[in-house]
């Protein structure tokens, strides 16, 4: 059928902008193992120094540190914890934004992260915690009704926005409590306000800031509401027809949120995901 076919073209050509985020992972990775040797060959000092954030390194002139910062990290398991995230949600981010505006998404949150860190600390940071932060807040912008879970508790489940907002609010309540422990909370809600604002600013059809935050603070129940006006069974095949046309095209930026919510309820239908 036309309808499969042509969903199967433009899914692959989806997949393919989502590499962006296997590259931004292999890349940290490569690096933890260049930072591994470097710190046994007794470098550790020089990286922490040149290449870790913090505001004497900013203050000295070291301005790459904010770029540079979140390749470095403070173990595997710090490595570990930011990779799966990135990889359980930087591929629909990045088919939705495409790469270019990934690549922007996730630098800009792991500097604006890092910025936001060094107002309030003097301690040097290290990690992709809030570049991370930035895309998994700007998943749940996106998808704010997608179940998301808890890396520690798989079977706990809430709609994305739910989950996120609970995770926002946990870490402003450490950062309040002058609560540390090692993790920069600041960078974390920084780079997750950086990402939310983004990702809405690029997608809404106006691409004003102020219209996007309008629509976001009252339209919810609209969008919500939309899933209504799908029959039974789904999307018409001449519905999707006629999206993934456009798709061809101009390219999915150019989709509205309705026609995106309708192209990613085929998706998930067509491939079982959803019943």
């Amino acid at each position: 059928m036309r309808f499969v076919n042509q969903f199967d073209r433009a899914w692959h050509w989806e997949r393919d902008r989502a590499r962006i985020v296997w590259w931004f992972l292999i890349a940290t990775v490569v690096a933890y193992v260049v930072q591994t040797v470097a710190w046994n060959a007794g470098g550790g000092r020089w990286l922490l120094r040149e290449l870790a954030l913090s505001r004497a390194g900013i203050r000295s002139g070291r301005i790459w540190q904010p770029f540079t910062y979140p390749f470095l990290h403070g173990g595997i398991g710090h490595l570990l914890m930011n990779m799966i995230a990135l990889a359980l949600l930087g591929p629909d981010v990045a088919q939705t934004l495409g790469r270019f505006r990934f690549a922007i998404l996730y630098i800009g949150s792991g500097v604006l992260g890092g910025l936001g860190y060094v107002l309030i600390d003097r301690h040097p940071c290290l990690g992709a915690s809030g570049a991370v932060f930035g895309v998994m807040a700007a998943f749940a912008t996106l998808y704010p009704r997608r179940p998301m879970m808890l890396l520690l508790l798989p079977f706990f489940t809430l709609p994305a926005w739910a989950m996120v907002l609970g995770i926002m609010l946990l870490e402003l309540l450490y950062l309040m409590q002058g609560f540390q422990g090692g993790v920069a909370h600041s960078a974390h809600l920084a780079g997750a306000v950086a990402g939310a604002v983004y990702a809405r600013t690029v997608t809404h059809p106006a691409g004003g800031l102020g219209d996007a935050i309008r629509e976001w603070w009252g339209g919810g129940r609209r969008r919500g509401a939309s899933a209504a006006d799908f029959d039974a069974n789904g999307p018409a095949a001449d519905d999707i027809d006629r999206i993934l046309d456009k798709v061809a095209r101009e390219g999915l930026d150019s989709l509205t949120r309705r026609e995106r919510e309708l192209l990613d309820t085929a998706s998930r239908r067509l491939r079982g995901w959803e019943r």
